[in-house]
């Protein structure tokens, strides 16, 4: 065992810019993913198509940011955290800059959303690693917790970033230049943190000890039980996302036997306690991982679904009829489904050697991403067959219970304490 692996590492303040840089990344990947969305009856008028096939270049950029994993997760451990993040906010500037100029063809415009939705993987495949690298265990999940935090504020400031643009261009595509603006100094600043920051990322003890080759490692992993138990806790997690969001506000609008008739405005408005709360969930479970749990996310897991169950309780009129009750059993799976999916990267941070942990990442979230779309599939058949939400609602939380117990068999067969892994040596970006 060499010095390094003898001697705690030392973090410095840096981490924090780094963290800023993963954050920054993030919300350009979904700035532009949600800046199509206030244009799509302008975009399908300029382009000559109806309004479903303009929002198909939605679903182009849904579909490609699952596949990203798969691609982004490899190049990670590969090339480097850094070189990967850089790559996400170049697929995110590049080809909507370059709207302006070759979006007069749908077809020229579905390539570049599929290039957009490839910086997803990208990103978030780099994201983990680099935590690891930079922050202390008992630090990470709280790191990742505030990225997750992130992840609205993209979509939020495309919605009003682009309908403003717009506004002031009278055209769709000088929106998207303007928009681009936004990656671009995200793009400078992330070249500049990760040039002046190469050289002094903590060494970190552990890695493999036993000097496995990363075939090996991959290998060992892929047949671990915790791997498969895991991809499919992160494929409920994305399950429960996707259709609690997708269904609450129409739940609180439809008039019976399909909803409780509340109205599209004040089902709108409900919904907003369910989105607030899952933006506050990433940070508070990250806190607590590290005040009450060592650092370690398995138990912050298990309360993410245990919450998430409790939406089953809107099917009750005793809780839909007093408003104190409708807004704690909306805050309450706000919190556990927004916390699912950054303290399952934590989980991932924690279990595997570093050689792999960015194809893990991309299979746990690659393979759980689908998980939305199997949710969103089958909530719509249950509607049309049953004719009511309810039905929606109880497979959600059906599906909540059982990742609860599949978290905690998962919690049982890692049992060791969290290491302090070897990360590899960035690639330098000038050279690469």
């Amino acid at each position: 065992m060499n010095d390094t692996q003898k001697t705690a590492p030392e973090y410095s303040a840096l981490r924090w810019a780094i963290l800023a840089a993963i954050c920054l990344a993030i919300t350009s990947f979904q700035l532009v993913s949600m800046s199509y969305a206030p244009l799509l009856g302008e975009i399908a008028k300029d382009l000559s198509v109806d309004l479903p096939t303009a929002v198909q270049l939605m679903t182009y950029f849904m579909f490609f940011s699952s596949i990203s994993f798969f691609v982004g997760g490899p190049f990670v451990d590969k090339f480097g955290p850094a070189a990967s993040i850089v790559v996400s906010v170049l697929l995110a500037f590049l080809p909507t800059l370059a709207t302006v100029w070759l979006g007069h063809s749908y077809n020229t415009v579905v390539v570049i959303r599929i290039l957009q939705g490839f910086a997803v993987g990208f990103c978030m495949g780099g994201m983990v690693p680099m935590i690891m690298q930079w922050f202390p265990a008992k630090q990470r999940a709280f790191a990742l917790g505030i990225t997750g935090a992130f992840n609205p504020l993209g979509a939020m400031l495309a919605v009003t970033v682009t309908p403003a643009a717009f506004t002031a261009f009278g055209d769709w595509r000088a929106a998207m230049g303007v928009v681009a603006i936004i990656p671009f100094a995200v793009l400078v600043y992330c070249l500049a943190i990760f040039a002046y920051s190469r050289g002094k990322a903590p060494q970190m003890m552990g890695g493999a000890p036993d000097g496995s080759a990363d075939g090996d490692v991959f290998k060992k992993a892929m047949a671990s039980p915790l791997t498969w138990l895991g991809i499919t806790a992160a494929f409920g997690s994305m399950w429960l996302l996707q259709t609690a969001f997708s269904i609450t506000p129409s739940y609180f609008a439809e008039p019976s036997p399909a909803g409780i008739g509340l109205g599209p405005v004040v089902g709108g408005q409900l919904t907003t306690f369910l989105q607030i709360a899952s933006i506050i969930a990433p940070i508070l479970g990250g806190f607590a991982a590290g005040r009450f749990f060592n650092g370690r996310p398995g138990g912050i897991i298990f309360l993410g679904f245990i919450l998430a169950f409790t939406y089953g309780a809107l099917q009750f009129s005793g809780v839909y009829d007093n408003q104190a009750l409708l807004t704690l059993f909306l805050i309450l799976p706000g919190l556990g489904i927004g916390m699912l999916v950054p303290m399952l990267q934590a989980k991932i941070a924690e279990s595997y050697d570093p050689s792999v942990v960015g194809r893990m990442n991309g299979l746990w979230i690659g393979i759980g991403s689908f998980g939305g779309t199997a949710g969103l599939f089958i909530s719509a058949k249950s509607l049309a067959t049953t004719g009511t939400y309810v039905t929606s609602i109880n497979i959600l939380a059906i599906v909540a219970i059982i990742c609860a117990v599949l978290v905690l068999v998962m919690n049982r067969i890692q049992k060791r304490p969290a290491v302090q892994p070897v990360v590899k040596p960035e690639v330098d970006l000038n050279t690469a």
